[in-house]
């Protein structure tokens, strides 16, 4: 057996690692709910589906195709700038709500809170205006 995608196949076992882990660990506990199944039986089908997924030369080829396709990455590209755009616009949000909140209630956990806020905002506007830098730079 040759593995064809080895990035589908190491999803594929480590999925199905975890299905078997958190069995053990339902079987151990003698805590077993119908959550728990839900979770090992989801686990363990998409780990098994995604190891013969990369074992399969066509499905392979399939994946390998679909994943270069201009559409889909540039759909990618969207979605990733969308979601950093959210994560900073809520991230301010909370920073600001935590620091108002410290300072009417007078509970230093707050402002501890959003001073850690902050440090986060101020990453992600410092990643963001570095990497504009950075293929501005190369183009």
């Amino acid at each position: 057996m040759k593995i064809y995608n080895k990035k589908v196949f190491a999803s594929g076992v480590f999925m199905a690692a975890l299905g078997v882990l958190n069995l053990i660990a339902d079987i151990s506990g003698k805590k077993v709910d119908i959550n728990g199944i839900i979770l090992i039986a989801v686990l363990l089908f998409l780990g098994v589906g995604m190891i013969m997924r990369s074992l399969s030369q066509r499905l392979s080829k399939e994946d390998r195709v679909e994943e270069f396709d201009e559409r889909n990455r540039l759909i990618e590209l969207k979605s990733k700038s969308k979601a950093f755009r959210l994560t900073q616009a809520i991230s301010f949000v909370l920073m600001l709500a935590s620091l108002i909140m410290g300072k009417v209630s007078g509970y230093d956990g707050f402002t501890a809170m959003g001073v850690g806020l902050a440090f986060a905002v101020a990453i992600s506007l410092f990643a963001e205006l570095f990497t504009y830098l950075y293929y501005e730079a190369r183009n």
